[in-house]
């Protein structure tokens, strides 16, 4: 860790002109009022203040402290309103600068800084009592199935999954309402820093860990005939969507060929000639995984033996930006798995 650490702080250091000046972009593009608000001179007061905050930030990463960014943005709060700026633009400056991070660091490094800001942005947050967006509600057998993880009992969660199938619930029913929401919870707790990483890493073992035992009612269903290739992208490590994704399918009928996380271009091409899929699905976690998967399609499409695929993407980034998946080439997009499958339907029978 003391090595990403070292990593991250000089990555930020490095890049810290062109993120701030992303941030300034960025935050205008989101909240044009500011334009009115502030003036001319508001935009470049803008861009002094995503350095300063980075100069902090990258102080607080080496140090390996979160309480030096959270006091630097108390000071910061009172330093801003002083000169008549409210909390709530503080605020925002600070969630897009995460964002920004985002799309320029490797993903060990953004996890780490991403620590810092989001335990700097919930205090601020709580001792403003600024409005949090709130996650959709749980059912009560996928909010029981997230207190056992969070307690960190895997013997429990999982019989807890196992309890239902055998209860005969849909297995369907146990992705769409159980794991998906449960898995999107456990990044919202992470991200407003209300459990670590580790806690976020062991959710989600459990969770592949109690999938693998549900193959045996997965696996074995009457065939359709259409084929299909899942992975994510080269540097994507969170394969747990898209493979509950692949998991859907399957459990349609299709012959699902899942390759999992972190898949080079090349390693991609070689399994599409060898497996002639009629769908391939690439999942994109992070906004700075969008141009990997634009590079993957944009190789697919270059070479002709692949005219016939057709190729789905998904993940955080199209759902924030809804036609992204065309800029990048895609023939369609979908939110979730039910959706994915809708919309998979639709691309192979149009292409017959």
């Amino acid at each position: 860790m003391g090595e990403i650490r070292k990593k991250a702080a000089a990555t930020l250091k490095r890049l810290s002109t062109r993120l701030a000046a992303d941030t300034t972009k960025l935050v205008y593009q989101r909240h044009p009022d500011l334009e009115a608000r502030y003036g001319a001179i508001g935009r470049e007061k803008c861009h002094e203040d995503a350095l300063y905050h980075l100069s902090f930030l990258i102080e607080a990463v080496s140090a390996n402290s979160m309480v030096l960014f959270s006091d630097y943005v108390t000071w910061a709060q009172q330093v801003l309103e002083s000169r008549q700026i409210a909390v709530q633009d503080l605020h925002h400056h600070l969630v897009i600068l995460k964002e920004v991070v985002a799309q320029h660091l490797p993903i060990d490094q953004y996890v780490l800084v991403a620590n810092h800001l989001n335990a700097a942005v919930q205090q601020l947050a709580e001792k403003n009592n600024l409005p949090v967006e709130e996650p959709a509600p749980l059912t009560p057998l996928a909010e029981t199935y997230l207190e056992l993880l969070l307690s960190g009992s895997r013997k429990k969660a999982t019989d807890h999954i196992l309890d239902q199938i055998s209860a005969g619930v849909d297995i369907k029913q146990i992705y769409l309402d159980i794991f998906e929401p449960v898995q999107h919870r456990v990044g919202h707790l992470w991200q407003t820093n209300k459990i670590s990483v580790a806690q976020e890493h062991f959710c989600t073992a459990v969770t592949q860990s109690v999938m693998s035992q549900l193959y045996p009612y997965i696996f074995g269903n009457e065939r359709n005939g259409y084929r299909l290739i899942a992975t994510c992208v080269s540097g994507d490590l969170h394969e747990v969507g898209i493979r509950m994704v692949s998991d859907f399918f399957e459990m349609e009928g299709w012959d699902t060929y899942y390759l999992g996380a972190n898949v080079p271009v090349a390693s991609l091409l070689q399994t599409v000639r060898q497996q002639k899929p009629d769908l391939l699905l690439l999942s994109a976690t992070m906004t700075f995984h969008i141009q990997l998967v634009a590079r993957m399609i944009a190789a697919l499409r270059e070479t002709e033996e692949f005219s016939y695929l057709k190729i789905m993407v998904g993940g955080r980034p199209f759902n924030v930006v809804p036609d992204l998946w065309k800029e990048i080439g895609a023939d369609g997009y979908s939110q979730n798995a039910q959706e994915a499958l809708a919309m998979a339907l639709h691309l192979v029978t149009k292409k017959e």
